[in-house]
């Protein structure tokens, strides 16, 4: 809003300045598996689907609650008042600390970014424990089960004991500190 004010309509912002896609973006994508895609048992998901389109049936187990995401986080200056966005593309991420405005780097004012909840994007996330039915473990074997993590409207969809068919890409993600540990 403060850069509003004090810049020229017909001024073309800088490329660090520019609206993310992301921040802008109205709609969610979802993909749908071909109807001949037959169901995986979660047993046999392994490296080979890594990246690629599967479906696995199973029945969940726990549903965490529902948490917002970051997608773009948005912040602005107290020297300058330039409006700077951060697409973030991981899990964690770190903060931006100094303007990179072309008015603070030629003043060498040093500006301090001051992150804006209200000008930064979230979306619903959602994480998902889908286990093997009974019927697909091998006598005297645990199930096994897999995390999905869910996002945008597909979250509260599915409760504990529900019995569905997951489409989506099978990405293994690497756990840090105490919960690479744990799971």
């Amino acid at each position: 809003m403060m850069e509003q004010r004090s810049r020229d309509p017909g001024m073309v912002r800088s490329p660090q300045n520019q609206y993310p896609a992301e921040l802008m973006r109205r709609f969610e994508l979802y993909f749908q598996g071909p109807s001949s895609n037959k169901p995986r048992v979660i047993r046999e998901v392994r490296a080979d689907s890594v990246g690629k389109l599967v479906t696995v049936r199973g029945i969940v187990t726990r549903v965490s609650e529902v948490k917002p995401k970051m997608v773009v986080a948005t912040y602005t200056c107290d020297q300058c008042g330039a409006e700077t966005y951060q697409p973030i593309q991981s899990p964690t991420f770190m903060p931006l600390i100094m303007c990179p405005s072309q008015e603070c780097q030629t003043n060498r004012s040093g500006g301090r970014l001051y992150l804006q909840t209200r000008g930064s994007r979230f979306i619903k996330f959602q994480e998902m424990k889908i286990q093997e039915h009974s019927d697909q473990v091998p006598v005297g074997n645990i199930p096994r089960s897999i995390t999905v993590l869910v996002e945008g409207e597909n979250t509260r969809i599915a409760q504990p004991g529900d019995h569905v068919s997951v489409t989506g890409i099978f990405l293994p993600i690497l756990r840090t500190g105490f919960r690479q540990v744990v799971q």
